[in-house]
């Protein structure tokens, strides 16, 4: 289904941009260069193009070129994976918004995408997208932007090589100059370059993306090998965790990370619940290892860590302080939705484990309870469970975001538990709400708490909570929401391996970029948050036969356990990484004013390891296999 015209090539040289003239059929030509055209189908809905750009002037030559797609018809929406989701109009931030910036278009860097230099645009009826290549060097040095034309239809580019303008967008709400690079042909050289065109009728409307990778899925990246069998995943994730043990007020609490101080790692202060500490995950994950090995000293960790939230962090509201040290301070304390849902979740699992054991806890039942009743009285139809709240009031500080998504995992359990209705109840409408206002118009919102924008992050437990629900009903509505949750996260997966500059981190630490998800459209980077679905994407596959979903799971997974430390620890940055041990941050584009693309960071905090020992406890080598 062919609904896209390809205009004249054109090229930017000394700052002006020039059309090239038809000469013949797929062949134009301006003074300085002659390009020639190849076109191989693909499917029904793709086209690769091939592009020959020869230097046919008398002297050697600096340029940009550019090759333009025009969609055959008005857009409603548009994508740039993991970048602008509809031009990202969301939140406060100050991320690229819209297509242009102070009238320019805004050009991005292969890198900053998920999909090699992609962009999609759609109505509920078509869809029209551009993509490079990733066979070649050079069809992946690339760029890409996207303007709208006068009569409502989108053009699409690719530039080549690297390019970003009018500004880089380089940390958190901060932007450097723009970066351009050029390709340099001597007279009679030639620069060759590689792209997809596709096109078709969208999953859904909003959802041609969905289209989109399953595309590139097949036609990109180079699948990798496991660094580690699911057990020895488990080993040194676990390792990891103990590494951040202390004893504080006498309970044994997991720090959220460590951080580089004199030439070694020290912990950092701080005990969370979720978020980036992940003290529930870990303690649970303690309490199931120890009972499946018979160690006990594993399930007293966990129980004490418990014991200290369960005990002394349940407010009179039902709230939890989850941030331990809050229990001191004086004024209001303020606790965010995502993770109230991870202690309903974690608490109640631990405490199912536990009396299975024939471990009475009900302390742990109690205070998952009592959130769980707290937020089923609090829904509002307008805003779900809201993002943030006075733990001690009750008054909720910020209505905002698909973060209360966060809860809908915890309480089918609940119901599960307890056959009480009312939680079943809440997690079927909460589901539904945060699917028709945000999910259905391909975005979700607030779950990132170190930013405030559209992000990858809340639509996992929007696909882990559906999944539940769809495991209790066998609804088609459940699995049509897991779907497309699965399909909006994975267009934060990386597609492909992008080219490491030489002696980046990325080339030191031969780290591939395939499988790994970025993180919103506030934060460029790249982190391993995606083993948490790696369960659940496992579980579509089940369900669905759709071998997309398996394929999908084992990059994300590869991705996630390749760059932790070994048994025997390593030595990086000139840092001794104890065995386990994980960063958290992965630069793989220009996200950093110092080092540029493929710097790795060196904070080794807690989360990554708990969402791998999570992932690592439910799967078997067997599975991840072809």
């Amino acid at each position: 289904m062919k609904n896209w015209l390809l205009l004249p090539p054109c090229y930017t040289r000394g700052g002006r941009q020039r059309e090239l003239q038809r000469l013949e059929e797929n062949v134009y030509e301006d003074e300085q260069f002659r390009v020639t055209l190849q076109y191989e189908t693909v499917d029904d809905n793709c086209v690769r193009l091939v592009h020959y750009w020869k230097n046919i002037g008398k002297g050697a030559a600096d340029f940009q070129p550019e090759i333009r797609m025009k969609a055959g018809f008005p857009y409603t929406h548009y994508v740039i994976p993991g970048v602008s989701y509809n031009g990202n109009h969301w939140g406060n931030g100050k991320e690229p918004k819209g297509l242009e910036r102070e009238g320019q278009p805004w050009v991005f860097d292969y890198r900053r995408t998920t999909i090699p230099g992609c962009t999609i645009s759609e109505n509920a009826d078509q869809y029209a997208a551009l993509m490079a290549s990733d066979r070649e060097e050079n069809s992946l040095l690339c760029s890409c932007s996207m303007t709208a034309d006068k009569d409502g239809c989108m053009i699409h580019r690719l530039l080549y090589p690297t390019i970003e303008k009018p500004l880089t967008y380089c940390s958190r709400d901060r932007y450097s100059d723009a970066y351009e690079t050029f390709i340099h042909l001597e007279a009679g050289e030639e620069f060759r370059a590689a792209a997809y065109l596709l096109s078709g009728k969208p999953e859904a409307p909003a959802f041609a993306a969905a289209n989109v990778e399953d595309t590139a899925l097949w036609l990109l990246g180079r699948r990798f090998p496991f660094a580690y069998p699911v057990k020895e995943v488990q080993t040194l994730s676990l390792s990891h965790a103990l590494h951040l043990l202390s004893l504080y007020r006498g309970r044994q609490m997991f720090h959220i990370g460590m951080s580089p101080e004199k030439g070694s790692f020290v912990k950092r202060d701080g005990f969370a619940f979720g978020w980036c500490g992940q003290n529930g995950m870990y303690a649970r994950l303690c309490i199931q290892k120890g009972l499946q090995e018979g160690k006990q000293e594993l399930v007293d960790i966990g129980m004490s860590n418990l014991d200290a939230w369960a005990e002394d962090a349940v407010a009179k509201t039902g709230l939890l302080v989850t941030e331990y040290e809050d229990l001191e301070k004086d004024g209001p304390v303020v606790v965010d939705t995502c993770n109230q849902g991870f202690a309903v979740m974690e608490l109640l699992k631990a405490y199912r484990l536990l009396k299975a054991a024939g471990i009475e806890r009900t302390a742990y039942y109690k205070a998952a309870e009592g959130a769980a009743d707290f937020f089923v009285e609090h829904y509002s139809p307008d805003y779900g469970f809201g993002k943030a709240w006075d733990v001690h009031t009750g008054d909720c500080v910020d209505q905002n975001g698909t973060i209360g998504a966060y809860l809908i995992p915890g309480l089918v359990d609940l119901y599960e538990e307890t056959g009480r209705q009312c939680y079943l109840n809440r997690a079927k409408e909460a589901c539904r709400l945060y699917y028709k206002r945000d999910l259905a118009g391909f975005f979700c919102t607030a779950g990132a708490l170190d930013t405030y924008c559209i992000d990858k992050e809340t639509s996992g437990p929007m696909l882990i909570g559906a999944l539940r629900l769809f495991e209790l009903e066998k609804s088609g509505e459940w699995l049509n929401i897991a779907k497309k949750a699965g399909w909006y996260f994975c267009s934060w997966m990386m597609h492909y391996d992008t080219i490491p500059e030489a002696g980046s981190d990325f080339e030191t630490a031969a780290y591939h970029t395939l499988g790994g998800t970025t993180v919103s459209a506030q934060h460029h980077h790249m982190d391993p948050w995606g083993a948490l679905v790696v369960p659940a994407l496992f579980t579509l596959y089940r369900i669905t036969g759709d071998i997309n979903w398996k394929r999908r799971a084992q990059l994300i997974w590869a991705n996630a356990i390749q760059n932790i430390a070994p048994a025997e620890g390593k030595l990086f940055h000139g840092l001794w990484r104890h065995p386990g041990a994980q960063n958290e941050g992965y630069c793989q584009c220009r996200w950093g004013v110092e080092k540029g693309p493929g710097e790795i960071n060196d904070w080794l905090v807690a989360w990554p390891q708990a969402f791998c020992l999570n992932a690592a406890m439910e799967l078997t080598d067997a599975e991840l296999q072809d």
